[in-house]
């Protein structure tokens, strides 16, 4: 039987005006008087709000839904409250980083509480938000944050959870156009409900379950996310997720959200050197991310690469977080993209029955692209674009292109040589 959960608001947004009965039927939810909901593995919880809140500076944005991180955590057979136990699954799992100094590194997820988060980290997406939020980007709109009772400390710190309002009833994430069960296996009908609504918004013309529909809303968010990422790096945050599955959308307005900000820090808390650095790896992680989603299991056989170069989601992304540079710049860039993306493309097709039926996620991994040696391949190709940016001018830097080099060739080893060669400077 599950237990309830004594815990203290610690934070409210009073920007927001939700009903006090509304606001009751969170608090039952964050002490498990009643059971909450939810709808996808993982730690999300999600409830619709029988009437809708708004922000008191903007009451035509009606909030229906609230998501809930931090109150536990549903697994293929059951609800887990949180607990005090070890997550580790990702912490093991090297990023590329950037270290205290501005060197190029190997960074490793925080260690985190099983079905839980840190209040720490509860307040991190607050405070992200509420900043995005009063800047006008966006994304989910902060409700409160709670402090979980002394029993629920991790590590010595305490546990906690924040609760954030949506716009769209929605659970499900972009992630569901490019690579999730509505266009693979049609085995989820609420997703494949949710993909047509994007057919039906946009105004696509082909058949709804065609690569080519597909492609072409794939074109349009891109565009909106490069936008995006451009925005959040503009308003002094860093450090965003950008898995398509860390963005939902507003239908009403037909705007991409950001959703997932527990991650995300200010640039203040950075020496001024590090910012243009951390600004760049985000867009790094962006184009990272939906390139390597082209060739996931789920759908290693449902892009052509014909297709994905004629549409070119790459070169529209490009195009949303450097709307002012010239188009033969920004195609130069995404053939260099494309160019290290496609051998590993065709490899995974090649073994794809093997992947469905025989191979560990380890195996396919070793036949992946090199996501370090991406970053850095990014990173060394558009630093002369950022040089020209907006983005530049407000996190200004005395890095140099050589400078990059340096870096890469102290993080890469011997496969410098290999990254001199995407370059065309071997």
């Amino acid at each position: 039987m599950n237990k309830i959960i004594n815990f203290t608001i610690t934070h409210r947004f009073s920007d927001v005006q939700i009903s006090d009965k509304e606001f009751h039927n969170l608090l039952t939810i964050l002490s498990w008087q009643r059971k909450p909901q939810f709808p996808l593995h993982g730690r999300t919880a999600w409830h619709i709000l029988e009437k809708a809140a708004y922000p008191v500076l903007m009451p035509e944005l009606k909030l229906r839904a609230a998501k809930i991180k931090g109150i536990g955590l549903r697994s293929p057979e059951k609800l887990i409250q949180p607990t005090t136990k070890v997550f580790d699954e990702f912490a093991t799992y090297p990023h590329f980083g950037i270290s205290h100094e501005g060197e190029f590194t190997q960074a490793f997820s925080e260690i985190t509480p099983y079905a839980g988060i840190l209040h720490r980290r509860a307040i991190m997406e607050f405070e992200s938000a509420k900043k995005l939020f009063k800047k006008g980007i966006p994304t989910i709109v902060p409700l409160a944050v709670i402090r979980y009772e002394d029993q629920y400390q991790f590590r010595g710190e305490p546990m906690g959870a924040v609760v954030s309002l949506s716009s769209d009833i929605s659970y499900h994430r972009l992630s569901e156009l490019q690579y999730g069960t509505a266009f693979c296996s049609y085995s989820d009908p609420d997703a494949k409900a949710y993909c047509y609504q994007f057919h039906k918004a946009l105004k696509i013309r082909e058949e709804p379950s065609s690569e080519e529909a597909r492609l072409r809303i794939i074109n349009i968010l891109a565009r909106q996310l490069g936008q995006l990422i451009h925005h959040f790096t503009e308003v002094g945050i860093y450090r965003y997720s950008s898995e398509w599955s860390n963005f939902s959308y507003d239908f009403e307005r037909q705007k991409i959200l950001l959703t997932d900000l527990d991650s995300s820090m200010p640039m203040d808390n950075l020496k001024q050197e590090l910012r243009i650095l951390h600004a760049m790896r985000d867009l790094c992680s962006l184009l990272y991310r939906t390139l390597s989603k082209f060739y996931t299991p789920q759908v290693v056989d449902s892009y052509t690469l014909s297709n994905l170069l004629s549409f070119n989601p790459i070169l529209e992304l490009l195009h949303g977080y450097f709307p002012k540079e010239s188009l033969p710049q920004l195609e130069f860039v995404a053939k260099k993209l494309w160019g290290y993306f496609v051998p590993h493309f065709f490899l995974l097709k090649k073994y794809k029955h093997a992947i469905w039926n025989e191979w560990t996620v380890e195996q396919r991994k070793s036949y992946k692209m090199d996501h370090d040696l991406f970053y850095i391949l990014v990173l060394t190709t558009l630093y002369p674009l950022f040089q020209k940016s907006d983005i530049f001018q407000l996190y200004p830097s005395g890095l140099t292109e050589e400078n990059l080099l340096e870096k890469a060739k102290i993080y890469l080893g011997e496969r410098y040589e290999y990254l001199l060669y995407l370059l065309d400077d071997l």
